[in-house]
């Protein structure tokens, strides 16, 4: 299967980076159409929309495909149950993209050094103006990281920390100062560990954002409809 493959180039992958290593195996195994059907093999692993894409746990050499085949209409990118070396491979290449507005990681779990890269890519990125991370096992210090270079930036109006149940009141604060930043347009906090007191804090910073929308889950609906102020946000939080 793999007879026309030039196999002593192999030395030459192994000392290169992630992505360059990527790069020079695609051209690669290119060289026989068999192993490279099998690699792409994964059902529903990319798909292709008119203004993005959707990676569902892909390889490094798909990631790579990916990247080559962007162009400046697929502004929207969905990560779904990657790996973190993947992801912080692909960082880097998708938000130095000028045309990206929305970057969605799900079903991923981020390490620090993912979140250290992300925030050092978002404290440069003008476009960017959706970040999704839902369910990527983050906690407070990655939420504070995050929250830290967005006060500076100017452009992202929606942000989901959803499903992340490691997040707790201890950013409350945090979030409140974001909000009353004037930026922010949509906050989803649905499934996060915040308590009553917390989500207190943060419904007292939605009398501040007028135009902000706030997403929570069904369980904090009793919390928000005891809040004083409720009946002059209650149009602007939502739950489920």
């Amino acid at each position: 299967m793999t007879e026309n493959v030039d196999i002593p180039k192999i030395k030459e992958i192994k000392t290169r980076s992630n992505v360059e290593r990527a790069s020079l195996f695609l051209s690669l195994i290119k060289q026989d159409s068999v192993l490279l059907d099998q690699l792409r093999k994964k059902e529903h692993a990319i798909r292709w929309y008119d203004d993005g894409v959707q990676l569902t746990s892909p390889s490094l050499i798909q990631c790579q495909e990916v990247v080559s085949l962007l162009t400046s209409n697929h502004r929207s990118i969905r990560i779904i149950k990657s790996s973190p070396d993947v992801v912080c491979d692909l960082l880097p290449v998708l938000l130095e993209n000028e045309n990206m507005r929305s970057l969605t990681i799900r079903d991923t779990q981020l390490t620090q050094d993912c979140i250290s890269s992300l925030c050092n890519l978002l404290a440069n990125n003008k476009s960017l103006e959706d970040l999704y991370l839902c369910n990527c096992s983050i906690d407070d210090k990655a939420v504070t990281d995050v929250i830290t270079v967005l006060l500076q930036n100017n452009t992202l109006k929606e942000l989901s920390f959803q499903k992340n149940t490691l997040v707790t009141s201890a950013i409350s604060q945090n979030l409140s100062e974001l909000i009353k930043n004037l930026i922010l347009e949509v906050l989803d906090l649905a499934g996060t560990s915040i308590s009553s007191d917390g989500i207190l804090l943060i419904l007292q910073s939605l009398l501040v954002n007028t135009k902000m929308k706030l997403y929570l889950h069904i369980d904090d609906k009793d919390v928000c409809t005891e809040y004083c102020d409720y009946n002059i946000i209650k149009d602007r939080v939502f739950f489920y």
